[in-house]
C-alpha cells in the first residue's frame, strides 16, 4: 500500500518511497527538521481570494522545520486584498492540500494594515415593543486581534449603511443592542468588530420591520396560597 504522510494534519502522498506492507503515517508536530517527512514548503501569493491563486510557480520556498520566512521583492499594491497559501512539498512532490492560508489587506502605501479582529457570529434581530429592534450576537477570539468595540451599521437598503451605533467590547460574551425605528420601517443590520481603525469582516446582514404595536414581554405575577390538609 502507498505510504502516506500527515503534514500539519494534511495528507501528502509520497510516490518516491517504495510501497509498504501497510499504510504508515507520521505526525510532524514536535519533530526536528531532520525527521520531518516533507522537505519544505511552497508559498503562493495572489491578489484576491483563494480562488485567484495560480499554483503554477511558487513565489517563495521555505525549508522544512522553518517557523517563519521573508518574502523579498514582491510588489504589493496599495489598498488591495491578498491571499497567501503554504503547501508542503516532499522533494519535487507537492501536496494538493493547503497547510496554511491567510487573507490580508494593504493600506494606501502597500503595507500590511495589521491584524484584524475575528468577525461576530450568530447575529439575530427581533422586533420588540415600541418600534425597538433588539440585535444580539456573540464574539470569540480565535486568530484575530482583541476588538475595541463593535459597530452596528443599519439602513433602509441591503447594504446596511446610513446609520451606526457603537457597543463596547467586554470580552468573549453575548452582546445586545436596541435600535428604535419608526413603526413599519424596515431596516437592514450588520455588525463589525473594530480595533485601531481596522474592521473585521462584516457579519450576516439581517432585514427586519419595526412594529410599534408589538406587545411588551409578558410578566409573571405569583401569589402565595394556602390550603388545609384534611
Amino acid at each position: 500500500m502507498t505510504t502516506a504522510y500527515l503534514t500539519a494534519g494534511l495528507p501528502v502522498q509520497d510516490t518516491s518511497t517504495a510501497e509498504a506492507s501497510d499504510t504508515t503515517a507520521w505526525i510532524t508536530a514536535g519533530l526536528p527538521a531532520s525527521e520531518l517527512p516533507h522537505t519544505g514548503y511552497h508559498l503562493y501569493v495572489a491578489a484576491g481570494s483563494l480562488n485567484d491563486v495560480d499554483f503554477t510557480t511558487p513565489d517563495a520556498t521555505f525549508a522544512a522545520g522553518a517557523s517563519s520566512g521573508s518574502l523579498a521583492g514582491y510588489a504589493f499594491a496599495a489598498s488591495t486584498t491578498y491571499s497567501m497559501i503554504l503547501r508542503a512539498v516532499s522533494e519535487d512532490l507537492e501536496t494538493p492540500d493547503i497547510s496554511n492560508y491567510v487573507e490580508f489587506v494593504t493600506d494606501g502605501d502597500g503595507e500590511w494594515t495589521g491584524l484584524r479582529p475575528d468577525p461576530v457570529t450568530t447575529l439575530t434581530a427581533k422586533a420588540m415593543a415600541g418600534g425597538v429592534i433588539r440585535l444580539a450576537w456573540y464574539h470569540r477570539i480565535y486568530n484575530g486581534a482583541t476588538p475595541d468595540d463593535f459597530e452596528v451599521n443599519y439602513g433602509s437598503t441591503p447594504s446596511a449603511t446610513g446609520s451606526s451605533a457603537t457597543v463596547t467590547y467586554t470580552g468573549a460574551n453575548k452582546y445586545t443592542k436596541d435600535i428604535t425605528l419608526a413603526d413599519g420601517l424596515t431596516n437592514y443590520f450588520s455588525v463589525v468588530a473594530r480595533t485601531a481603525g481596522l474592521d473585521s469582516t462584516r457579519s450576516t446582514t439581517l432585514g427586519i420591520t419595526a412594529d410599534a404595536s408589538a406587545p411588551d414581554a409578558p410578566s409573571i405575577t405569583t401569589e402565595t396560597t394556602w390550603r388545609t390538609l384534611e
